[in-house]
């Protein structure tokens, strides 16, 4: 799956900072201008992104804490392009091929090159915008003799990119916001043609006939302008359903802890205080004496061999000594 290919070299850092001194536009733009061929590297907190150049042109992307192929596998699998009879057939029978989920859904034809190239260039473009939202962190940028693209991706210009950089700055709040809920469901869209009520952001993104970047910026302006909405929090179905369900089952564990109480309460237990008298001890010791006299007259009945075989031997013994003397 894709992978950039990196050719071994001596590493070199062309330049290096931190974001609080210079924002992450400005790495992307002078790694641009300059015309580089390498690895823009950003750390932070609990990840790492790393961003390839090839000759100043920024070709794909990947993250530390999350593979490529795992993003896409899931962008497909959340955003409804497959179905779920689909999927479980793939997890299924990826361990007899030895294949990944994402290469079973792409052999066994649910997932087109077309869909795949599209999802490929999305992702790469959502690591992009989740970087430029961090605010503290390290970059450096290794130089490379050569990177090759990667099939299906489509390259990322930096003024691509500065109309996102002026809407962090301006809202940034607004901008995580949609970042963090490309999964969710759009509500109402009356003032935005290009998406369509009831399907997820990304699956919106997905199918617009247009460069994600400029789909984001767009969408970003017309929800801060409330041309459309995500659903409210206390008003998605799967919180609903989510409450009825645990409130049902709250309901019957306490109806069940209440029946259980009552009965309890209401039965009548009836304590027997009785006095172990010396009559009691005298009869079990007798008890016991007879039946340990029982069983050894049994164990004698049972081993009667045993006892004619020792008095034979004994005398044998005695016979032997008399002819000796």
């Amino acid at each position: 799956m894709p992978v950039a290919i990196v050719q071994k070299s001596t590493a070199k850092i062309a330049f290096a900072g931190e974001i609080r001194d210079k924002k992450l536009i400005d790495a992307f733009t002078e790694a641009s201008i300059s015309g580089l061929t390498g690895i823009l590297k950003l750390k932070v907190m609990l990840n790492e992104y790393y961003f390839y150049f090839a000759k100043g042109s920024l070709i794909y992307s990947s993250t530390m804490k999350k593979t490529m192929d795992q993003t896409v596998l899931e962008i497909i699998k959340y955003s409804g392009f497959i179905s779920r009879e689909k999927l479980l057939k793939c997890e299924r029978e990826k361990s007899k091929a030895m294949k990944t989920s994402l290469e079973m859904l792409i052999d066994e034809g649910f997932v087109s090159m077309l869909l795949y190239s599209k999802v490929v260039s999305l992702a790469m473009r959502t690591n992009i915008i989740n970087a430029m939202l961090e605010t503290n962190g390290n970059y450096s940028f290794e130089l490379k003799a050569k990177i090759d693209s990667v099939h299906g991706v489509r390259p990322v210009s930096v003024t691509q990119l500065k109309p996102i950089s002026t809407l962090i700055e301006e809202n940034r709040a607004a901008v995580k916001e949609v970042a963090d809920s490309l999964y969710a469901e759009i509500d109402k869209c009356a003032g935005a043609p290009y998406l369509k009520p009831n399907q997820s952001f990304l699956h919106n993104a997905v199918t617009a006939d247009m460069d994600y970047l400029k789909f984001f910026s767009l969408a970003v302006t017309d929800f801060i302008s409330k041309k459309w909405s995500f659903p409210g929090f206390f008003l998605k179905d799967k919180l609903l359903n989510s409450i009825a369900v645990y409130t049902f089952r709250t309901l019957i564990i306490i109806g069940l802890c209440a029946f259980l109480y009552l009965a309890m309460m209401t039965t009548a237990f009836d304590l027997k205080n009785e006095e172990i008298s010396g009559q009691d001890f005298y009869f079990l010791r007798e008890k016991l004496s007879k039946s340990l006299q029982n069983f050894q007259v049994y164990e004698k009945k049972q081993l009667p061999g045993k006892s004619a075989g020792k008095k034979g031997n004994g005398e044998k013994n005695t016979k032997s000594k008399n002819t000796k003397k």
